[in-house]
This record gives C-alpha cells, structure tokens and sequence, in this order.
C-alpha cells in the first residue's frame, strides 16, 4: 500500500479504524492507537505525499490529488466494517473520502467520526487562504495552539514543516468537489471544549452529512483533543463502535505483543 500505513496487530480483525491526520502532521501520529485499542480492531492511517515516510515526495494540494488514489486503496477495505475518524483537516478529506468511496465504489463506510472540524458544506466556508504565506502559517500555528513557543522559533523545525503545512492548508483553500450528497453514514462529531478554531454551532452542521445518526461528544482540551486526551478519545470511540456494530468493547489489555510490521 502506498497512501494506507497498517498497524493492526492481525488479518483477522472485527473492524478498522481508518485514520486521516490533521494539516501538516503524518500517519504516524495515529500508531499507538493499536496498542491502545482491543485486537479486534485493526488500526490504519492515511499517509499523504509530503509527509512523515513520504516526507521525499512532492505534496498534494488539491483535494482530487488525494481523492483518486486513496479511494482506490481504501475500496479494498471493503471486506468488513470501515469506521473512518479524521482529525481536523482530516475529517474534512474524510468526509470527502466517504463520497467518493459512495459514488466511485459503490462502498459507504459504516461510520464517520469527525473530530475537531466544522461541518465541510457550510457556507460561508472558513477562510484558509490568509494563511498561504510563510507568516500566515507561522500566524495559523500560534492561533490553534499546540505548537511550544520553542519549536516556532526553531528556524530548523519550522522549514520541515512549512512546506508539508502549507500544501495542506492550500487544499482546505481550495473548492472542495461539488457534489453535496450527505456521506450516508452515521456521524459522530468530537469536539475540544476550549478549541479556538472550531465554533461548536458550526460543527453541530456535521447532522447535515450524516443518515440521520448523529452525536456530538465533547472533552475538556483544546484542538489537539486528539492527543491530549487520547484514553478518553479512545473510550469514547470504542463505546460509539459497540454501540453501532455490536462489537465488544472490551478494554486494551495492560500488555500488548511488541510491534511487529508486517511484510508486504
């Protein structure tokens, strides 16, 4: 695979956790979700061009750039359930995975979890084209927090990053496809109770996408929920998958096997 990194700990796995990271961060920041998770369900995430192991290849910056071939791999998920959960601007490639997979695949994933992102049809559509520059992004950084004031003065750090970012905050710049059929699919939105970037009414539009199965989760963090409160983002989703799948939610056990890849 070349857009899919897979660290579920086996073949024979209940469900998988398709995992698209937010703007400028790669695949691997979702790696220790399987160890964190029960076995039986397999944990993937997107790596784009540009990032973390693709770091040497030249980034994408239109969303169709993303949408053709990651569709063509995930299609092959196929087999069993698919929840797919995007992190900011990955719920928002999400969202748009989740249409294409629909109207190209004939494939709806069987749950959407969008976390930290408002809804993607809303208009007026946010503004990311202010921070294309180099200062925007140094100014976008500083308004989601996150980032230590160390790493932003890091002339070192900031020139591996900024390309990587910029290219993504571009494709959130852009149109997004004009189709506006909802996903099809149950939807669950997480929310940061103190995230500046995202307006809690706005993210409530998500209800819009989904087939009338809907809920808004919120933790006591700010837009990188994700990471800081990851024992109760993954509690949270594996009670919203039992729920959904019948899947049982049994809790991670204190010891997992060591990390083994798989070979391709």
């Amino acid at each position: 695979m070349t857009w899919l990194r897979d660290w579920s700990h086996s073949e024979h796995v209940a469900l998988r956790v398709l995992c698209l990271p937010g703007a400028g961060t790669a695949a691997h920041t979702f790696r220790h979700w399987s160890q964190l998770l029960p076995a039986d369900i397999g944990v993937l995430a997107v790596e784009l061009p540009g990032r973390g192991s693709r770091s040497g290849e030249p980034a994408v910056r239109s969303m169709e750039e993303i949408l053709r071939p990651l569709s063509e791999e995930v299609a092959a998920l196929d087999d069993r359930p698919l929840v797919v959960f995007g992190h900011s601007m990955g719920a928002t490639v999400g969202a748009e995975l989740c249409r294409a997979l629909g109207r190209e695949r004939g494939f709806t994933p069987d749950l959407m979890i969008a976390a930290a992102c408002e809804a993607p049809r809303l208009t007026p559509r946010k503004d990311y084209s202010r921070w294309l520059t180099e200062e925007g992004v140094h100014d976008f950084l500083r308004y989601m927090g996150g980032t230590p004031p160390e790493l932003l003065a890091d002339e070192d750090y900031m020139r591996m990053l900024l390309p990587a970012l910029r290219a993504d905050l571009t494709v959130l710049a852009t149109r997004p496809p004009a189709e506006d059929r909802p996903l099809g699919c149950p939807v669950r939105v997480y929310l940061g109770g103190s995230d500046p970037g995202v307006h809690p009414e706005r993210a409530a539009h998500w209800r819009a996408e989904s087939n009338g199965d809907f809920a808004v989760h919120t933790f006591a963090s700010g837009h990188f929920f994700v990471q800081d409160k990851v024992t109760e983002v993954l509690a949270r989703l594996r009670a919203d998958v039992a729920d959904l799948l019948g899947v049982v939610a049994a809790p991670a056990p204190v010891r997992r096997p060591e990390y083994r890849p798989r070979q391709r």
